[in-house]
């Protein structure tokens, strides 16, 4: 019987693809145009920098996902809210004063 599990989730792998679709990135670019020639392993370099400027790109946006996922923003914006509530307060009592 096959395992239910994936090596690759569905949800994850829609993801990168629509994050990739996302940066508008020419990936011909990274193919190197003959691997004899210098060009050829200019472009390889160039293109493990930009692999790994994606995975960085990848690794904050699933962060970020992460973040708004536990809804860590809503708690933090209703901190700011009652803090302004509270020196909204202090003022209106500072002008009546």
């Amino acid at each position: 019987m096959a395992s239910k599990s994936s090596p690759l989730p569905l949800t994850e792998t829609l993801r990168d693809l629509a994050l990739l679709r996302a940066c508008d990135i020419d990936f011909s670019t990274f193919l190197p145009t003959s691997k004899d020639s210098p060009e050829g392993a200019a472009n390889t370099t160039d293109a493990d920098k930009s692999v790994q400027r994606s995975f960085e790109f990848v690794k904050e946006a699933r962060a970020a996902l992460k973040i708004l996922n536990r809804e860590e923003v809503e708690k933090q914006g209703a901190r700011v809210e009652h803090v302004r509530g509270l020196l909204e307060d202090v003022i209106q009592g500072l002008q009546a004063a």
